[in-house]
């Protein structure tokens, strides 16, 4: 495999180890759904990058709801 083959793979590397980076992040800094953080953590790490999109669909924790007395 010659470098010029490697060359537009850099971009979607970057974009998965940024992916990555972000889960992890997100895992330390707040509560997560339905598995402990440790193990939201080791899909992540294990499934690239399958396992990050799965974390920042359904196991990370909602915000807040806002409610209308809160815009008033």
């Amino acid at each position: 495999m010659s470098a010029e083959m490697l060359v537009p793979l850099v971009p979607v590397l970057l974009l998965a180890v940024a992916l990555i980076g972000w889960s992890l992040v997100d895992i330390a800094r707040g509560p997560v759904q339905h598995l402990p953080a440790w193990a939201w953590a080791l899909i992540v790490v294990l499934a690239i990058p399958l396992g990050a999109v799965v974390y920042l669909v359904l196991g990370r924790a909602r915000g807040r709801q806002l409610r209308d007395e809160d815009l008033r």
